[in-house]
């Protein structure tokens, strides 16, 4: 897979951080950026995954960084991947969008990377990330948004206040030449994953071209009001 998305990407592909996803260098700058943290604040990073993004963002800015994912196994990744990039302040839970764990106010930001779309009730999770942050902090996400969704609306009725929303940069070519790899290296992924891991990535690969076009991959940040 590594070799798909350093096509796909070139020098934006960050690989040290083994990312499964889309994720940019130049996301995570702009993550980076918009969560305006100083050092010693705490983020949360929502549907954390292996980790990688969050630890970035929180060796960029100092944070104290907390992940939450939903596979227990993801977590235990994360915090073995803390420690190889030397990130200490950090710690890993079990969690989701609409039970993240947290005391009330107690984030400084919140950040998520190709989350967000998979949350069935998107109204409970905007509301569980505004009652974790202070007043005042920020969420800032990269999501699809189909026509059936809006997340201005979502964060508004939430209580935020919307700051950014824009189309991640080359997002359109760089995700089907992703897809297109995937495709051509069907054997390959089948004796690197397995059977069972290739097939489901096979069938994303294959289907999801057909609607990419109309479901742009957004950059959104909001402040807590």
């Amino acid at each position: 897979m590594r070799a798909i998305y350093r096509d796909a990407y070139g020098e934006d592909y960050p690989e040290e951080l083994d990312p499964f996803g889309f994720v940019t260098r130049a996301d995570l700058a702009r993550i980076t950026e918009l969560v305006a943290l100083e050092a010693g604040a705490r983020l949360v990073d929502l549907g954390c995954g292996r980790g990688g993004p969050g630890l970035s963002v929180a060796a960029a800015t100092g944070a104290r960084l907390v992940g939450v994912d939903v596979v227990a196994g993801a977590v235990v990744d994360a915090a073995r991947r803390s420690r190889a990039l030397g990130v200490a302040d950090s710690r890993f839970t079990v969690g989701s969008f609409t039970d993240i764990g947290l005391p009330d106010g107690s984030c400084a930001a919140a950040m998520s990377v190709d989350a967000l779309w998979m949350v069935l009730d998107k109204h409970a999770a905007m509301a569980e990330v505004h009652r974790v942050l202070a007043p005042g902090g920020r969420f800032v996400f990269t999501t699809w948004e189909p026509d059936r969704v809006d997340h201005v609306a979502l964060l508004t009725q939430a209580g935020f206040t919307v700051l950014v929303r824009e189309e991640t940069g080359d997002w359109f070519r760089r995700q089907r030449a992703v897809y297109d790899g995937i495709v051509d290296a069907a054997d390959r992924l089948r004796v690197e994953l397995g059977e069972q891991g290739a097939t489901v990535l096979l069938a994303e690969a294959r289907e999801t071209p057909e609607v990419l076009a109309g479901t742009p991959r957004l950059l959104v940040a909001a402040r807590r009001d």
